[in-house]
């Protein structure tokens, strides 16, 4: 039996109401979409630069631990193609396609901030460098900022705000 399902409900009661809860318990997809798509950090983000889009990826659940793949890569804002290849992406990366790229791997959820996860890795695939990395889904739930960082004494590094990407934007995506 279904966990909520009633035992008072009996025959076709019992049936329906144990569909509706399976059903709604099936909304949350493995991409983390699904009835509030909005209200966690799984789905598809995109960067900007000077205001203009540069990349879409998709954020995911693994094993209890965040990954990233670059989905989609727009013209910089002067008008070059964008990076078609990870150069000097150490390991495995190197030489392979930015898009497609595994970029974000390792966060776990924080212990005290259930909107933070910590504990990862990004690449910059255009200087192959690799960062720690945190990320956090501001109150609004429309922008997730992620933190990269070295680990000196302190941590020493910078963020980025991605937002949720347009449908216009997400033209010719199909569950990558």
């Amino acid at each position: 039996m279904l966990p909520g399902c009633v035992m008072v409900l009996r025959g076709k009661q019992l049936l329906w109401a144990c569909l509706i809860l399976l059903v709604g318990s099936l909304g949350v997809s493995a991409d983390g979409a699904g009835v509030t798509p909005d209200k966690n950090i799984f789905g598809y983000w995109k960067s900007l630069d000077q205001g203009k889009t540069q990349s879409i990826f998709r954020i995911w659940e693994d094993k209890g631990k965040i990954i990233g793949k670059v989905i989609k890569q727009f013209p910089k804002p002067n008008g070059d193609k964008p990076q078609e290849i990870c150069t000097d992406c150490p390991g495995n990366q190197k030489g392979k396609p930015v898009t497609g790229l595994i970029f974000l791997w390792g966060l776990t959820p924080d212990k005290e901030n259930s909107k933070k996860w910590v504990d990862g890795k990004v690449i910059n695939p255009e200087d192959g460098k690799t960062y720690n990395a945190e990320l956090e889904l501001a109150p609004d739930y429309k922008t997730l900022v992620i933190y990269g960082y070295i680990k000196m004494l302190v941590k020493l590094g910078g963020s980025n705000t991605w937002q949720r990407p347009t449908p216009e934007e997400m033209q010719g995506i199909t569950g990558s």
